[in-house]
C-alpha cells in the first residue's frame, strides 16, 4: 500500500498547507513539512516539530499566524519589543531629518519608553513586552502616563510622538502590526503629571563674579586631580578630555550666551568663523537654533577666543564638533554625561569662588548675566537677537542685526574697567 500524499493544489495568498500536510515520525518526535503563501504572494516552506501529531500541527499554525502578521520578515508579534526599539527605532531616529536638538530629545524619551532611565524605575515601560503585548493600547497608555508622572507632561507628549513615528509606524512598515493603536485616542497626561520645573538662570552673576569665573576656568589644568581608573571602559585620557570639555563648554557659553544644545551641536567647519580683525564668531545656524533663526555671535573675551582657536587647531577635521564627545569629537556629547560633568564643575565653582548662585543655576545663567551686564551698553533689540530670543516681529524684521561690533566693544570696555 503506497504512502498517502498531501494535496498539491496551489495555495492562495494568506493560506497554508498545515491541515493537508501529513506528519511523519522521527525518533521521539513528529515532523511536519508545510508551506504558506504570504499576502504578498511569496511562498515560504517551513518545518515544525512536536511530541504528538496534534502538537506539531498546533505549533505550525502559531508560526503561520506570526508569518502572516509579520509579512514574513525578521520580526514577529512574539519578538521582543525592547529589541525592536534598539535595532529599528533607534537607528530610525538617528537617520531621520529632525534637527539635532530634537534628535537628542527623542533619544532620551526612547530610553524612557524602553525603561532605560538613570533617574527612575519605570514599572510600566515597554521593557519585557513582546511586540504583540507592548503595542496594545492599554500598555501604551500606561507607559505614557508613567512618563508624565515621572518626567512631566511635555516628556510624555514627546514620547507619544516617538511611539507613533519611530515605533508603531516602523512596525507597520515591517508588516508586523496593522494600524496605529494610538490614532484618535485621547490619553490624560496632565492629571498626575510631574509639575514643570522652575526655570533656573533668571538670576545673574555680578560683573566681579563673572570675571572671577572666567579667570578660574582659564587657569585650570584639566589633567590635575585626574587619576587612572582602576577598571571600566574609560581611560585616564578620557577623564581628562571630559574635564576639558566641561571647562571649554562653560567658557564658550559664558562668552557667547549660547544654549547648551546649540553649543554641543556646532562643528568647526560650519559654525566657527574668524573676521579679518581677528574676532572669533560662532554661527548658530537655523537647524541648531532653538528659535529656528540663524544668528552670528562673537566670542566676547579674547582669552576664550584664543583657547578655542587652539582647540580648533588640534581638531582632527573640520567636521569634528567644537565640544564633541570626550572620546570621539566627531560625535555629539551624550546629553546625560554632559549634564553630569557640567554640574560637577558648577558645584566646584560655587565652592571655590563662594558664588552660591552656581549651586543651583546651570548654563542658562550666562544668558542672564551677559544680558544684565550689557543692559546699558547695547540696545535691547540687538541683545535679544544676540541671545537668540524670540522678540517681536518689528524688532527682528526691521533692524540691522548683522553688525555685532558694539557687543565686542562693550564687552572689552567692561573688562577694562
Amino acid at each position: 500500500m503506497s504512502a498517502q500524499r498531501a494535496a498539491t493544489t496551489r495555495l492562495e495568498p494568506g493560506h497554508h498547507s498545515i491541515d493537508r500536510a501529513i506528519p511523519r515520525k522521527r525518533a521521539d518526535a513528529w515532523l511536519l513539512d508545510w508551506s504558506i503563501r504570504l499576502h504578498n504572494g511569496r511562498l515560504v516552506k517551513k518545518r515544525s516539530q512536536g511530541a504528538t501529531k496534534g502538537e506539531v500541527r498546533q505549533r505550525a499554525k502559531v508560526t503561520a499566524a506570526e508569518l502572516l502578521a509579520s509579512g514574513g520578515g525578521t520580526w514577529k508579534t512574539t519578538s521582543s519589543l525592547s529589541e525592536y526599539l534598539e535595532q529599528v527605532s533607534r537607528p530610525a531616529i538617528e537617520n531621520a531629518p529632525p534637527r539635532p536638538n530634537s534628535r537628542a530629545r527623542y533619544r532620551t524619551v526612547l530610553g524612557q519608553l524602553a525603561g532605560d532611565c538613570s533617574e527612575h524605575e519605570h514599572a510600566d515601560s515597554l521593557k519585557g513586552h513582546s511586540i504583540n503585548s507592548g503595542t496594545r493600547f492599554r500598555a501604551l497608555e500606561a507607559c505614557l502616563q508613567e512618563i508624565a508622572e515621572l518626567h512631566g507632561a511635555e516628556s510624555a507628549k514627546q514620547a507619544r510622538t516617538v511611539l507613533s513615528k519611530y515605533v508603531l509606524q516602523q512596525l507597520n512598515r515591517d508588516e508586523v502590526i496593522h494600524g496605529n493603536p494610538l490614532l484618535g485616542m485621547s490619553i490624560d497626561l496632565k492629571t498626575n503629571a510631574k509639575p514643570n520645573p522652575v526655570v533656573r538662570g533668571g538670576q545673574a552673576l555680578t560683573k566681579d563674579q563673572y570675571y572671577s569665573v572666567l579667570d578660574y576656568l582659564l587657569a585650570i589644568d584639566p589633567a590635575v586631580g585626574q587619576t587612572q581608573p582602576s577598571r571600566g571602559r574609560w581611560s585616564l585620557s578620557d577623564r581628562i578630555a571630559k574635564r576639558r570639555n566641561a571647562i571649554d563648554l562653560t567658557l564658550l557659553q559664558a562668552t557667547t550666551g549660547l544654549r547648551v544644545s546649540e553649543a554641543n551641536s556646532m562643528t568647526w567647519g560650519r559654525h566657527v568663523e574668524t573676521d579679518d580683525d581677528g574676532t572669533l564668531h560662532v554661527v548658530v545656524t537655523e537647524d541648531i537654533s532653538k528659535t529656528h533663526r540663524e544668528r552670528r555671535v562673537p566670542v566676547l573675551d579674547d582669552r576664550v577666543a584664543e583657547r578655542l582657536l587652539i582647540r580648533q587647531n588640534a581638531a582632527l577635521s573640520q567636521t569634528a564638533h567644537v565640544i564633541g564627545s570626550p572620546a570621539d569629537a566627531t560625535t555629539v556629547w551624550d546629553r546625560r554625561n554632559c549634564t553630569s560633568a557640567v554640574a560637577e564643575l558648577y558645584i566646584e565653582l560655587a565652592q571655590a569662588l563662594d558664588i552660591k548662585l552656581l549651586v543651583t543655576s546651570r548654563t542658562h545663567v550666562w544668558r542672564a548675566t551677559l544680558n544684565s551686564m550689557l543692559l546699558n551698553q547695547v540696545p535691547e533689540v540687538i541683545r535679544a537677537a544676540f541671545f537668540g530670543h524670540d522678540p517681536a516681529v518689528n524688532r527682528t524684521s526691521y533692524t540691522d542685526l548683522t553688525d555685532t561690533s558694539s557687543m565686542v566693544a562693550a564687552a572689552r570696555r567692561l573688562r577694562a574697567v
